[in-house]
């Protein structure tokens, strides 16, 4: 069984640079209206200009309380110049391990995915959904989960209300298509990351609702109430 849209990712740096941000956004993700999970992304912005992203999904889909699906993925990236320049991420897919690694090198991109390799001479951007005004500018973006390059497509599908965080807000919302994979984004009118849906090669609808939001460790928790077979179709997460 599969699960899972793209998830993207990258390991906050022990330091703090001087004038440096950090933001912190976590969802529940439900399959359908049954929740199955949390992802966890900590950005840290860094005075210079970089960032470095954290992010981390753990799903475990249940039938009658027994567990038929599990998956685990975690990420690293760095980012320069609106640029990916390094990447490490791991993700085990109900049991099947992948590993991506890549990296700034020779005046390109290189990524290693397991005996695999593949070289970007251009800028290199991965489903960064924390970064909208990168994001929606893209035409290719890289998988953490697979490795691949993925063909994409943005539309805007216009302004509508949401309920996220307990409260009502104008969000404005994108359709990403890459082959048969279809993915809706919500963002806020100044661009923080709102909520994800997407369905499975199963028809099921996998759905991320925000449920904490927050900078410099203050973090906010979304009362709004909660409503299982897995959703791996190897999108990113």
């Amino acid at each position: 069984m599969r699960l899972i849209p793209p998830l993207l990712a990258s390991l906050l740096v022990a330091g703090r640079a001087v004038g440096a941000s950090d933001s912190h956004l976590d969802f529940d993700v439900f399959l359908d209206d049954t929740p199955i999970g949390r992802h966890r992304f900590d950005i840290l912005r860094a005075a210079d200009g970089t960032s470095s992203v954290n992010s981390v999904a753990v799903f475990d889909v249940k039938i009658l309380g027994i567990k038929v699906y599990g998956y685990r993925h975690e990420a690293m990236e760095r980012w320069a110049q609106g640029c990916l320049v390094q990447i490490e991420a791991t993700t085990n897919d109900n049991g099947r391990q992948l590993q991506v690694r890549g990296a700034v090198s020779s005046g390109g991109f290189q990524l290693q995915q397991g005996r695999s390799s593949t070289f970007r001479d251009a800028c290199v951007s991965s489903y960064a959904y924390w970064d909208p005004e990168r994001l929606l500018r893209q035409r290719e973006l890289l998988n953490p989960q697979t490795g691949v390059f993925d063909q994409v497509q943005f539309e805007s599908l216009g302004e509508e209300t949401i309920v996220t965080a307990g409260a009502a807000v104008r969000a404005n919302r994108y359709r990403l298509r890459s082959g048969k994979l279809v993915i809706e984004l919500w963002y806020s009118q100044s661009g923080e990351w709102l909520q994800l849906d997407s369905t499975t090669s199963s028809n099921r609808r996998l759905r991320y609702r925000l449920s904490g939001i927050g900078e410099a460790g203050i973090v906010t928790t979304n009362s709004a109430p909660r409503s299982g077979v897995s959703t791996s179709d190897n999108s990113p997460p």
